[in-house]
């Protein structure tokens, strides 16, 4: 038995290290604005330490610019100014508690970001707790910007400090895998686990394409550059998963311009050629890649033709890369969305109840207006404990609340049990306070969320609070308000909007098919008019971050591999089916058609739509409401003259029947 024990123990308290490596620079940061808070205004305004070190935590292993990192202290000090406001009166204190959440989680969330919102939300509530005059404010305002700076500082020292690579980013794990894999193609060798792997990356690619939104474009320049290598990356992802015959050598002469071009691709994963920088790398890079280019556009071929195609856009981006600090150049017009589409697509477009942000906006609202109407109404000091523990136990999802509900709890109870025999050998203010740092450390080492992490969070509080107080006494009110708030917690998130695990899933779902429906709205459009490709970038990054959250979710959702394996299948082939028409995108952009291709590629698009609502009818989903009639038309999957269209056409056509099949068999079982 203690050859058992022993390992296990080795073993965790090895993570337990670990984990305190991770959180050391949130410790030290604390530890030191704690203290200094104290010294320099008073223990009674220490609740902006917390805030200050939210900030630096949440913050100091990001990517942010100089202009982001500085934008963070205005942010946090008008946020308090608006919670001064709130304090003033009962009317004031209802319509900021309503409005400020749905600000925050409509600009900062996403189902993708659930806790966007939580940083600045906590500076607004938790600077409604202590009711303080004009003086006061004073205080607090200066204790807050001197936490709101030194985080800030922190985070600036923090990155000249930190003398770790920043890793190698994922387009050059793209390209190095892709060579590999390409290699592996070539040798008749396995690389069902190399595409596996090439999947994730590509998913990842957009989800960080996603990340560098911007506010009059869709994404900034560098998010142009990620979005471009993922569509580069979904297509050669496309052609690899199909076996596509486009990169299947026919003979000696392909097969060794196909070697060539996986160690061209290798050598492009070992060069940061995104960084806009021109080394002898990048130069070296860009001038094979126009070499291999002009061969192949010398061969007629249909694998010369797909190796053509991979090369104009890889050189195309490189060409983009050395001009991403000239945003204005990189982000024509084309990018921008228009300012009156801007405030309905980022903000009018959630306010409807069965979007995340409006369901979850409307719980966090009452919660803080129920709470701080409580705390305004009650004359007992620390009422604030209510609502503080109401707004941390609500979360975006039903599941993760309700784990956070017994951790809290049985964490409180544990928690004022052991200061309860810990407290009264601590007689000074001293010991008081280093009981107190003692509780940080521990806290931050803990994983939050956890039983553990609820134990010193409580002792924390209770150490710093009995310098006021009894023991008995802060235990006893930190219990029963707990108690309230998981109660209150618990009616809000079952009765009130609520959004669980499943329901997202299945709203994801619904998604999946809409956003097919939206792409062939685009496509009908771009028969006509120009590519609007703010919108094509909008709809692609949206519908591939979906795509990803359903895969993530679905093994929590369905514990039964068959019914895992028919979801793995619809993503399947809906996501080739996403593949190709995104290609067909840029065959109709660069190519108008004549008055007869666009009537067949018209139809072909309504029939699209009306088969497609067929299939959400099966799966019981919403379907599409602006649907035309096909009564009387002719369906064609092909259009004479357009050989590549039409293989697109064709295939896209094949993956939607069998999608058919795959839902009818399901929909047709007892």
């Amino acid at each position: 038995m203690k050859q058992v024990k022993i390992p296990q123990f080795h073993d965790q308290a090895e993570s337990v290290r670990n984990q305190f490596v991770q959180a050391l620079p949130v410790i030290v940061f604390f530890l030191f604005m704690f203290y200094s808070v104290i010294f320099l205004f008073g223990i009674e305004y220490t609740m902006v330490v917390s805030l200050g070190t939210l900030i630096f935590q949440v913050n100091y292993k990001k990517k942010n610019t100089y202009e982001q990192l500085l934008l963070l202290i205005p942010h946090h000090v008008f946020l308090m100014v608006l919670a001064y406001a709130a304090t003033w009166n009962l009317p004031l204190c209802l319509i900021l508690n309503l409005a400020v959440p749905f600000w925050l989680i409509f600009s900062k969330s996403s189902q993708f970001n659930q806790l966007g919102y939580f940083s600045g939300l906590m500076t607004f509530a938790f600077m409604q707790f202590m009711h303080v005059d004009w003086n006061g404010f004073l205080v607090q305002l200066e204790a807050m910007t001197l936490c709101s700076i030194s985080s800030v500082i922190a985070i600036l020292i923090y990155i000249m400090l930190d003398k770790k690579s920043a890793g190698i980013g994922t387009e050059r794990k793209v390209m190095h895998l892709m060579g590999c894999i390409m290699k592996k193609f070539l040798d008749n060798e396995d690389f069902r686990e190399d595409l596996t792997e090439l999947f994730q990356y590509q998913r990842g690619i957009y989800q960080e394409a996603h990340q560098q939104r911007g506010k009059k474009h869709v994404v900034t320049s560098e998010g142009k550059l990620k979005y471009m290598f993922a569509i580069l990356t979904q297509r050669t992802v496309y052609m690899i998963a199909n076996q596509s015959p486009f990169i299947k050598p026919a003979n000696d002469e392909e097969k060794n311009y196909a070697h060539i071009l996986a160690d061209y691709m290798i050598q492009a994963g070992n060069t940061d050629f995104l960084s806009g920088e021109r080394t002898d790398e990048i130069r070296s890079l860009e001038e094979k890649g126009r070499r291999l280019l002009h061969r192949a556009e010398q061969e007629k071929e249909d694998f010369y033709k797909s190796m053509t195609n991979f090369f104009r856009m890889f050189l195309f981006i490189l060409y983009q890369a050395k001009r991403k600090d000239e945003s204005n150049m990189l982000m024509d017009e084309h990018w921008e969305i228009p300012p009156d589409q801007r405030l309905k697509e980022r903000i009018l477009a959630h306010f409807r109840p069965d979007t995340f942000e409006m369901r979850f906006a409307l719980r966090m609202s009452v919660v803080l207006m129920t709470g701080m109407t409580v705390n305004m109404l009650f004359d007992e000091g620390h009422s604030y404990w209510f609502v503080m523990n109401a707004f941390l136990l609500l979360r975006p999802m039903y599941e993760d609340s309700n784990h956070r509900m017994l951790t809290r709890f049985t964490g409180t109870a544990a928690g004022c049990v052991l200061v309860t025999l810990l407290l009264p050998f601590c007689t000074s203010f001293a010991s008081h306070l280093i009981i107190a740092g003692i509780m940080v450390v521990c806290m931050y080492t803990a994983t939050p969320g956890t039983t553990i992490h609820a134990v010193f969070v409580t002792c924390f509080a209770l150490t710093v609070t009995t310098l006021a107080m009894g023991e008995t006494s802060a235990a006893f009110l930190r219990m029963a308000y707990v108690v309230a708030a998981v109660l209150f917690v618990l009616v809000i998130n079952r009765f009130f909007f609520p959004t669980s695990l499943g329901s997202q899933f299945r709203y994801n779902f619904q998604m999946i098919f809409h956003m097919h429906h939206m792409y062939l709205r685009i496509l009908e459009n771009a028969l006509t008019e120009p590519l609007d490709y703010w919108r094509l970038c909008d709809a692609q990054i949206q519908y591939h971050m979906v795509h990803a959250q359903i895969r993530q979710d679905l093994p929590k959702i369905e514990k039964e591999k068959e019914k895992q394996e028919y979801y793995y299948n619809i993503l399947s082939v809906t996501w080739r089916m996403a593949s190709e028409i995104q290609q067909m995108f840029f065959h109709v952009k660069y190519k108008k058609g004549t008055l007869e291709e666009r009537r067949i590629m018209e139809q072909y698009i309504y029939y699209t739509d009306h088969v497609l609502n067929q299939i959400q009818e099966m799966l019981h989903l919403k379907k599409e409401k602006r649907i035309k009639n096909i009564e009387g038309m002719k369906y064609q999957r092909y259009i004479e003259g357009r050989p590549d269209l039409s293989e697109l056409m064709a295939q896209y056509a094949r993956n939607l029947s069998r999608l058919y099949v795959i839902v009818l068999r399901r929909y047709r079982q007892p």
